[in-house]
């Protein structure tokens, strides 16, 4: 039997780690989780990747989908059905990944810095005008809330009638971009 590729292993390690604690949460991930989802040993876990909280740090990474190529007038509506169209799929929900891995971080303020550079601070430099940063945070607070009455409280009202809930939030958020 020929070892594993020692960069293949440790990329099946951190591909394992991150789903498990974008899903799950820290304290709920175990090191031999980790190992079953790779398809190795707690011990080349261990060995490859270091200990359970090097590992969220390492993994735990806040990626905001690319902002949609609309115009700012448009924005809001486009980043809503972007949203739902990640709930219709059952795509994994950035946002939520984003607010389970800070609830239950073992460093939350590193979750909560990497949440603002990755969703904020995008957002507030495509905005023009006064307060761009208020206005981003506001828009992007719509959005987590919209995620997280889709997606963790499985609003049966919301999820009956995805469309209807789209053309209702769009304009919302467009007017907190806007600052209106």
């Amino acid at each position: 039997m020929t070892a594993p590729d020692p960069a293949d292993l440790r990329a099946a390690v951190w591909r394992a780690a991150a789903e498990l604690f974008a899903r799950n949460g820290y304290p709920e991930v175990t090191i031999r989780a980790i190992a079953a989802r790779a398809g190795t040993s707690p011990a080349l876990v261990m060995k490859v990747a270091g200990s359970k909280e090097e590992l969220f740090h390492r993994t735990a990474t806040i990626s905001a989908p690319v902002l949609p190529d609309v115009p700012l007038s448009r924005l809001g509506p486009a980043l809503v059905t972007e949203l739902v169209d990640r709930q219709r799929r059952g795509d994994l929900e950035h946002l939520g990944r984003a607010m389970i891995l800070r609830v239950n971080a073992p460093d939350p303020e590193c979750v909560r810095a990497k949440f603002l550079s990755g969703y904020v601070e995008p957002l507030t430099r495509l905005l023009e005008g006064p307060r761009p940063e208020l206005r981003a945070e506001l828009a992007v607070a719509a959005l987590l809330g919209l995620a997280t009455t889709l997606r963790f409280f499985e609003s049966p009202t919301l999820l009956a009638d995805l469309d209807a809930a789209e053309a209702a939030y769009g304009p919302i958020v467009q007017r907190l971009l806007d600052g209106a």
